[in-house]
């Protein structure tokens, strides 16, 4: 329990704000104690002796001095006390965790992120949190402060940040902070304990595997000769032909055909190395270029804010996929040597981030209008979010409301890289794939963060066959070749090498669709903890998993 220390002044405007914030969801309110606590406490020396706290038409006044003995020491006095019975021992430890928890960043990328328009959307954001003595967005003084608590010796600190806020006083609008520090609260402290019971999770099921450890390398290219084609198929509902890089093995069979749908900026070229080494083991692979999405315009998306793709894209990314199925079902039946060599109702899709989405949606993930307008319409123009996909996937509630069934029923199992699925299908949508599943995502990925937008919706698929895999600290673009258009990020942002990660891909995606399309129960092995652990190294650690209910991962986050 907290120490109760006295205090003279009496702030009877906070008392009456009480019966309000007693409303508000306990553990939001406890969260934004802690906000609180951390601007009291470290305010720069000509800033000034009481925090104005506002919500709504009432505001309240607090010392300094005691919000500052509570993030030092814990202790809390009579006017702090009045949050007693919501604020719990437990909240406080994560709160000055957060406080002192350093972003993994340098001061050099730091300065680059601040110079790029997606800087000033943060910074903007923050900024009605954290305002100025005039009650103005604390845009500019928040730039300043960031950048140079970005140079302590600690790192960029949320401490740090708000030692170097310039001014004599901060205004805190608590409406504001609730919402900031509820993703606060996610992402460093309870989506760090998921990760943590993942991982956990996989290593336990490593003792109960059976599997052989002696596994040949399937990393490694296979014997088959293939070919490389360009071609160009045409969805209706774009205004040109669409390119298209098909490559065939040399079989005198028909083989499973990997579609691979590509992500925001991406291109054809940027997953070459998956189609090749599974053409090599002898998959037919298709990689179209999907149009409007190129990489000058998502780059102004995430760089700029500006505007966002067509919310026509969430129609047409799967649509895509549906139509040159069509026509290459077409062209390659009327010629009986093409038409031996692919089983077209024998087919596997595989994409990263918005290419997740497509991959997930023509399997037969469904868009959930209701969860997008409940999520995204409500207080629109006041939310504030450190999920970037969101922003992204309130695009779609246009397209949502019209269709949401995209689902192909030629493909039989599919691989998302990276997807961005929590508002677009949320546990309704996701629930509706009934095909093989294998989810990839990675421990430091800020533009769709791996507990929201994977781990959580891994949980609500039905299918049995499922697999889960977390690479640490694998990024948004830990598995993007460097050749492939990716989009302009610092260093910081892609990681480890991705050199280093390509392997895994290859050997992952091998054996899962040898496993669920060439029904090859010999290379089940491979989608193991045991396996696994015979092939990471470092700078990665992979964890891979079966099974996971919503329950575990309530319960890892409340540790």
């Amino acid at each position: 329990m907290f120490t109760l220390i006295p205090q003279r002044d009496k702030r009877f405007s906070f008392l009456e704000t009480l019966p309000e914030l007693l409303r508000l969801n306990s553990r939001l309110v406890a969260a934004s104690l802690g906000i609180i606590s951390g601007i009291l406490t470290v305010i720069p020396a000509q800033s000034a002796e009481q925090i104005t706290i506002s919500y709504g038409p009432a505001e309240s006044y607090v010392s300094i001095n005691e919000i500052e003995r509570f993030a030092k020491k814990g202790e809390v006095t009579p006017v702090l006390a009045l949050y007693g019975t919501l604020l719990k021992l437990k909240d406080g430890q994560r709160l000055r965790k957060i406080l002192q928890t350093p972003l993994a960043a340098s001061p050099w990328s730091v300065e680059q992120l601040l110079n790029t328009p997606t800087g000033n959307v943060i910074l903007t954001r923050v900024g009605k949190v954290l305002k100025t003595d005039k009650n103005e967005n604390g845009y500019s003084a928040l730039r300043i402060a960031v950048s140079q608590a970005s140079n302590r010796p600690e790192g960029l600190t949320i401490l740090g940040l708000l030692r170097e806020f310039p001014g004599e006083s901060i205004r805190v609008d608590l409406e504001f902070s609730l919402e900031l520090l509820e993703d606060l609260l996610q992402i460093l402290v309870e989506d760090e304990l998921v990760i943590q019971s993942v991982e956990d999770q996989a290593q336990q099921a490593k003792i109960n595997d059976n599997y052989p450890v002696n596994l040949s390398d399937i990393r490694k290219p296979g014997s088959m000769r293939w070919t490389e084609e360009e071609l160009t198929f045409r969805n209706p509902n774009r205004d040109r032909p669409s390119p298209l890089r098909v490559y065939l093995p040399q079989v005198k069979k028909p083989v499973p055909l990997i579609v691979i749908s590509h992500g925001l900026g991406s291109d054809p070229q940027t997953f070459s190395y998956i189609a090749q080494h599974l053409a090599s083991h002898g998959f037919a692979v298709a990689i179209p270029e999907h149009l409007d999405t190129s990489a000058d315009k998502f780059a102004r998306f995430f760089d700029g804010f500006e505007r966002p793709p067509n919310p026509s894209e969430f129609a047409n990314r799967p649509l895509d996929i549906t139509y040159l199925l069509d026509e290459l079902q077409q062209k390659y039946q009327a010629y009986p040597f093409w038409k031996s060599r692919i089983d077209f109702n024998n087919v596997g899709v595989m994409g990263q981030s918005f290419g997740g989405y497509t991959a997930l949606a023509v399997a037969g993930a469904k868009l959930n209008p209701d969860k997008l307008t409940e999520d995204c319409q409500k207080s629109q123009d006041r939310r504030i979010t450190l999920n970037l996909s969101t922003l992204l996937q309130c695009r779609s509630l246009e397209v949502a409301s019209q269709q949401n069934n995209f689902q192909d029923q030629r493909i039989k199992a599919v691989i998302a890289i990276n997807p961005l699925t929590s508002l677009i299908f949320g546990e309704e949508g996701m629930s509706n794939i009934q095909v093989p599943t294998m989810i990839i995502a990675g421990t430091k990925d800020y533009v769709t963060p791996a507990v929201p937008e994977q781990i959580k919706p891994f949980t609500w698929l039905k299918t049995s066959r499922k697999h889960l895999i977390l690479i640490a600290p694998g990024t948004h673009f830990s598995f993007l070749k460097e050749s492939g258009g990716r989009l302009a990020v610092p260093s910081q942002l892609i990681g480890p090498d991705p050199n280093l990660a390509y392997p895994y891909l290859k050997a992952f995606s091998l054996a899962f669709f040898e496993s669920y399309l060439q029904n090859q129960p010999e290379y089940l092995p491979y989608l193991s903890q045991t396996y696994v652990n015979t092939i990471e190294a470092q700078p990665f650690n992979l964890s891979l998993i079966e099974g996971l209910s919503q329950e575990q991962v309530r319960q890892a986050a409340k540790r």
